[in-house]
């Protein structure tokens, strides 16, 4: 049966082709207009198979998806105008454009676009390796993301679930959809191809959007290689982290805009609908970007006539995408368990809210709270993340920090006011920055400086600034709403630094004028050099020195087993899982009375080949239920459930108390032996 799903993910890869290449108009166009068209196909054909119970049947999946990509087919030949695009002549006109433009560019700036070429390619290579390599292990996903793919493949549908962990029931089902594809494909390592994918997908939709702005073809390039060596985007492109795929729909989202723009096409207006339907079912933080989001749209698109002449095209389009890939998705599941509808109820249970959110903030608390935020991620963004990730650079980011601490410690920020999950400090531990980066020099080496000479140019020149310079100032405008929206939304929480990843899409683009300063300036050719050569090494020590994929160490992705990858973030409870993986039958059925306040893992439960039946016991912040009839083997933490005589100890936990949450004690009882599997 795989091979026929594979014959028919094959076929689905071509459908895709085919109808990226019908609507596209250059290689970059094409790029985005495929990923956008692989993930409209799957996320419906997962909320389908979910209502057939069927999800964990890949020849279903292989057939539903060539059905919905043969609809797309249908509908863009009744909309859109054949492009005659060819893999082959887009490849060749790239190569044609990059010999001619290349000539013409200063020395200096040849050999900053070599660093950054160079930066690509063994980043690029090596973060390959990882994704074959390695298997799934970061912290979330071993508490929810994954369980709940893991759950969903075992039980045949999406429902509901009463996981141990909040995060189970709450977050959508968007993702959990093409991570379960892609399992289907390739096995466990398959969940994290979506995101390798959007790593790339956001990259170009930089490059896609500079270009649209600039029409500077060698300056887009510039943007689109720094974006690929943004620290942040490196370290989540071989994770199954949310944020990096929210990023490519973003990207998407905005280049489409752009594009309407240009072309103010009814091709335009119904993938402008498709692609905010997708970005708004993956995750509830889209509010949170949706001011700056519209900031951008009013520019591009609802200023112009040709939208109002098809205002309903616009908003059938639309509705039909919400239907489609938001509905479905779990937030009417999530206000029905809440019991109200808020903000907050979309996205987290009402308790969750609390330690997370500021509904409950009085308005003078939400003042100070968003004061401290923009002090305190203004202050993270001043860090050399990436080399601080290795010892001689963590000295020489210490030193390099001694003057905005000085000048921000007089403001009072540290401390645990208003903060989630670690105290804010100017030098946070280092299982923060070197997992969590923020962007290095690109932000205040780079970013920033653009921002000031734009606003300088824009306020002595105003009457005469050109629509390039506009659509910069729009980016930068939407870039500061974001700022500022994410830090009203929550406490200052230290691993948002990945939610600035989203903001990235409105900054990338305007490094576009940073090159257009240096092909004028030298002293800008040689600034550009330097920040090259750091971006580069920055990018390689980001992706070299995480904990989660150690490439160094004695104890390396290349010598681990399975079982120690995928507990590497929690070493105390290795030899606990170990014992419970070699002791229970690959296809028991296992009662689970796991510690939610622990964030005990339970994707290593189901063992390498996802055989095991797992049942949890111990809902999020609800009483134990009683232990199954059918369960052959109870996994239990220490003050779930009591000890009894014969029970196994597996695991004491670690006297080290070396990691963020208290360590658990895990202990195994046989249930029924007369039906426990041999």
């Amino acid at each position: 049966m795989y091979w026929i799903f594979l014959l028919l993910f094959l076929l689905f890869i071509w459908q895709i082709h085919r109808n990226a290449a019908y609507i596209s108009e250059s290689l970059s166009d094409y790029g985005l207009k495929w990923f956008l068209g692989l993930v409209s196909c799957i996320i419906p054909t997962g909320f389908l198979l979910s209502k057939l119970n069927l999800i964990n049947q890949p020849v279903y999946w292989g057939a539903s998806v060539n059905v919905i990509a043969t609809l797309f087919h249908v509908l863009f030949r009744q909309i859109a105008n054949n492009h005659h695009f060819h893999l082959k002549t887009g490849f060749q006109g790239l190569q044609n454009k990059f010999i001619a433009n290349w000539q013409n560019q200063p020395v200096l700036n040849k050999i900053s676009l070599g660093i950054l070429f160079l930066g690509v390619f063994i980043t690029a290579t090596l973060n390959l390796i990882i994704s074959f390599v390695t298997f799934p292990n970061e912290w979330d996903s071993m508490t929810g993301h994954l369980v709940k793919c893991a759950y969903y493949l075992q039980n045949g549908n999406m429902n509901r679930l009463q996981g141990t962990t909040w995060t189970i029931d709450f977050y959508p089902n968007s993702l959990p959809t093409l991570q379960m594809f892609f399992y289907h494909v390739l096995g466990e390592k398959g969940f994290k191809v979506i995101h390798y994918l959007s790593y790339w997908a956001f990259a170009l939709s930089s490059y896609g959007i500079a270009y649209k702005i600039s029409k500077n073809f060698i300056a887009s390039l510039f943007v689109g290689l720094i974006t690929l060596l943004l620290p942040t985007a490196l370290v989540q492109a071989t994770t199954t982290e949310t944020d990096i795929v929210l990023s490519a729909y973003l990207g998407i989202l905005a280049y489409t805009l752009f594009s309407f723009k240009q072309k103010p096409t009814p091709l335009n207006i119904i993938l402008i609908a498709l692609i905010s339907g997708v970005w708004i079912g993956h995750k509830i933080t889209f509010l949170l970007i949706a001011p700056a989001a519209f900031v951008v749209a009013i520019y591009t698109v609802l200023r112009k006539k040709e939208f109002y002449k098809n205002i309903n095209l616009a908003i059938s389009s639309f509705m039909i995408s919400i239907a489609i890939y938001v509905l479905p998705t779990g937030y009417i599941g999530n206000i029905k368990e809440v019991g109200k509808f808020t903000l907050g109820s979309l996205s987290a249970p009402p308790m969750v809210m609390k330690w997370h959110g500021v509904e409950e903030f009085t308005g003078k608390e939400k003042i100070k709270n968003i004061a401290l935020n923009v002090g305190r991620y203004s202050s993270d963004f001043l860090n050399l993340d990436g080399i601080r990730s290795t010892e001689v650079g963590k000295k020489l980011n210490d030193a390099f920090r001694y003057i905005p601490d000085k000048l921000l410690g007089s403001l009072n920020m540290e401390g645990s006011k208003f903060t989630v999950v670690s105290s804010f400090s100017f030098d946070h531990p280092i299982r923060f920055y070197v997992e969590r980066p923020y962007w290095g020099i690109i932000s205040f080496g780079m970013v920033f400086p653009v921002t000031l000479i734009l606003f300088y140019h824009f306020i002595r020149n105003y009457r005469t600034t050109n629509a390039t310079q506009k659509s910069m100032l729009i980016l930068l405008l939407a870039a500061l709403l974001h700022f500022l929206s994410l830090s009203y939304s929550a406490p200052y929480d230290p691993i948002k630094a990945r939610y600035f990843l989203n903001m990235a899409v409105w900054c990338m683009p305007i490094l576009v004028s940073l090159y257009i300063l240096s092909e004028k300036h030298k002293i800008w050719q040689y600034w550009q050099l330097l920040c090259c050569l750091i971006v580069s090494v920055s990018a390689f020590c980001s992706i070299s020195f995480t904990r989660v994929h150690p490439i160094f160490a004695q104890k390396n992705i290349f010598n681990m087993s399975r079982m120690e990858q995928i507990t590497l973030a929690r070493p105390d409870i290795y030899e606990a899982y170990q014992k419970f993986d070699e002791m229970v039958p690959k296809n028991a059925i296992v009662a689970l009375g796991t510690q939610q306040e622990h964030e005990d893992f339970e994707y290593p439960l189901w063992g390498a080949g996802f055989k095991r039946r797992l049942i949890p016991i111990h809902p999020f912040r609800s009483r134990v239920k009683p232990i199954p009839a059918e369960a052959e083997y109870l996994f239990y933490s220490k003050g779930v459930l009591p000890y009894q005589e014969g029970d196994i100890a597996l695991g004491l936990g670690d006297a080290h108390k070396d990691t963020p949450v208290e360590e658990s004690a895990f202990f195994l009882r046989k249930l029924n032996p007369q039906t426990v599997k041999k």
